[in-house]
């Protein structure tokens, strides 16, 4: 490995702790304002009424949480310790290998979360009279527990069938091995493409039917709800994109040469981190709940859940 590439390396990762530690000290952050809102609430109304966005909005905060701890475990500090040549000798230890695929498992715990609050806005505006769809219970004890347990699940064979999670050549972590075509399509499908492609359908169905309203209300302004969905599903879909894009380009470019070089993971680690950070950042904006919690002195209304 020449110096220009060690120094480029070094300076992705140096960059995706940056970004993972802010998108830590972020969710921590909106955590500990939910908590203080409900402290604040409980003293000034006596109850608390949990509504389903801010359920969904604490599962993406989580997911962010833990997948960047993980990461930042896992794949920055040996691979920091590796180039700064701290210690050289690492070995594809059977603990390293399973907390690559839990690290794996929360990365598409994170696209599912995305996809589960996409899920919300897309029954409440196509099917506005399905009650039983917006039932708190509904989501928190069936869809959330059942997005973690599918991930889970799914990313297994990867550890115990495909065997494809191994010690990655040159780096200092076990991850997925992207030499296993067959075996990384599997898994870039689950983690990524399927969310990606779930929100792209939900898209397109409540473009279709903005169209059908806008039809029959000529002349009258688009409902303010169903805007709303569609900007907030339209930026979560560019940010996928976004962290999606420089490592195709990369990984594309390997499989026709053959060699798959270091650059492709820390791109990959990069990508990842990016998007932890600017989800972090930008879920206020995409979810209005979060944000009247964080506005100074103000309280978001409890039981309205018509607010996202």
């Amino acid at each position: 490995m020449s110096n220009s590439t060690a120094i480029v390396d070094c300076t992705f990762n140096l960059i995706s702790l940056v970004l993972d530690t802010i998108a830590i000290f972020t969710c921590v952050i909106y955590l500990c304002a939910i908590v203080y809102r409900f402290i604040e609430v409980k003293y000034r109304r006596g109850h608390i009424i949990i509504d389903i966005p801010l359920i969904l909005t604490i599962n993406i905060i989580c997911a962010i949480l833990i997948k960047s701890t993980l990461q930042i475990i896992h794949v920055t500090v040996p691979t920091l310790i590796k180039d700064f040549q701290i210690m050289n000798n690492f070995q594809d230890v059977l603990c390293y290998r399973f907390r690559a695929y839990v690290l794996w498992s929360m990365v598409g715990v994170l696209y599912w979360s995305y996809t589960l609050l996409a899920f919300f806005r897309f029954t409440r505006v196509i099917y506005s009279t399905k009650l039983w769809l917006r039932r708190l219970s509904l989501y928190l004890y069936i869809l959330i527990p059942c997005q973690y347990i599918f991930v889970f699940i799914s990313l297994l064979p990867s550890l115990v069938i495909f065997n494809n999670i191994d010690l990655i050549p040159n780096e200092a972590y076990c991850g997925i091995v992207y030499s296993q075509f067959y075996a990384s399509v599997y898994e870039t499908a689950i983690t990524f493409s399927i969310p990606f492609s779930i929100v792209g359908i939900f898209y397109t169905f409540i473009v279709r039917k903005m169209r059908e309203t806008t039809a029959i209300r000529q002349g009258q302004e688009l409902d303010r709800r169903d805007y709303i969905v569609i900007r907030r599903m339209g930026l979560n879909m560019m940010l996928l994109s976004m962290m999606a894009l420089p490592f195709m380009i990369i990984y594309i470019k390997d499989i026709i040469q053959n060699h798959y070089e270091s650059i492709l993971y820390r791109v990959q680690w990069l990508s990842s981190s990016v998007g932890s950070g600017l989800f972090s950042i930008t879920l206020p904006f995409i979810t209005t709940r979060l944000r009247d919690i964080l506005k100074p002195n103000g309280i978001a209304p409890i039981n309205n859940q018509h607010m996202t």
